[in-house]
């Protein structure tokens, strides 16, 4: 298995739309987090609205998009440039050969929600002068916050590595989830309260506190958000298993 992994890994470095996407999920939410901080007015309403261990978090959203790109590139590549037979030739058992890459997604979704949050938190803060927080007065609850992004992060690749893997092409992915992730479902969820059921908005707040929209809380939605992942991961790995190697 350890093989295997690192077969996926190198596979996955060496396309360049894997090695971009990776870069600009680590490089845009701390840019926005900068870039944040010194238009930071603190005399406007929603900058006295947001409290001084919730910045830098605000960004963790817009890395989103890029970990969904990111994980349907990495599962989709194989499908599109028809290597997945290749791949199998390789490795015959495909139980493996699915574990390995999702085990490499989901560990490059994690990293990928450390070291970008955790920069934009920085970012943000040293930007915000006198109104922010020294790292010596960074919370207990804002590691925990930087937890919870990065299981989020993980959780939605593995639901993007998914829905490639049964759909066989990264296309649907992004047509199905990038739109969700933008705000599709959180600006109808007040119409529509059902909707906070969907993994997009029942992770939501693992990312930031969104307050009075009638969203899930964090625990409660975390869980349901894995049980999507649990749920599609599952089906996935079977089909996976089980039908040809073409796309679809």
């Amino acid at each position: 298995m350890i093989r295997t992994i690192h077969a996926e890994l190198t596979k996955a470095f060496t396309l360049r739309s894997v090695q971009v996407t990776t870069a600009a999920a680590l490089v845009a939410p701390p840019a926005l987090a900068l870039a944040s901080g010194l238009a930071f007015d603190p005399s406007s309403p929603a900058s006295a609205a947001l409290r001084p261990v919730a910045h830098g978090f605000e960004t963790a959203g817009f890395g989103q998009p890029l970990v969904i790109l990111l994980a349907a590139l990495i599962v989709g590549g194989e499908y599109l440039h028809g290597s997945l037979r290749t791949t199998l030739l390789a490795t015959p058992q495909r139980g493996r050969v699915f574990g390995a890459k999702l085990v490499v997604i989901a560990a490059l979704a994690l990293a990928v929600g450390v070291i970008a949050t955790s920069a934009a938190v920085l970012l943000k803060h040293a930007a915000l002068g006198e109104h922010g927080l020294r790292v010596s007065e960074f919370t207990p609850a804002m590691a925990l916050n930087l937890l919870t992004v990065s299981i989020n992060y993980a959780l939605i690749a593995l639901i993007a590595a998914s829905i490639t893997a049964l759909a066989r092409t990264f296309i649907v992915t992004l047509i199905v989830l990038i739109p969700l992730v933008l705000g599709l479902t959180i600006s109808l969820v007040s119409v529509l309260p059902p909707l906070k059921f969907l993994p997009d908005l029942a992770g939501i707040q693992l990312l930031t506190s969104y307050a009075g929209v009638g969203l899930l809380d964090p625990l409660p939605g975390g869980l349901v958000m894995a049980a999507w992942a649990a749920l599609l991961v599952s089906s996935a790995s079977f089909m996976f298993v089980r039908r040809d190697t073409g796309n679809g």
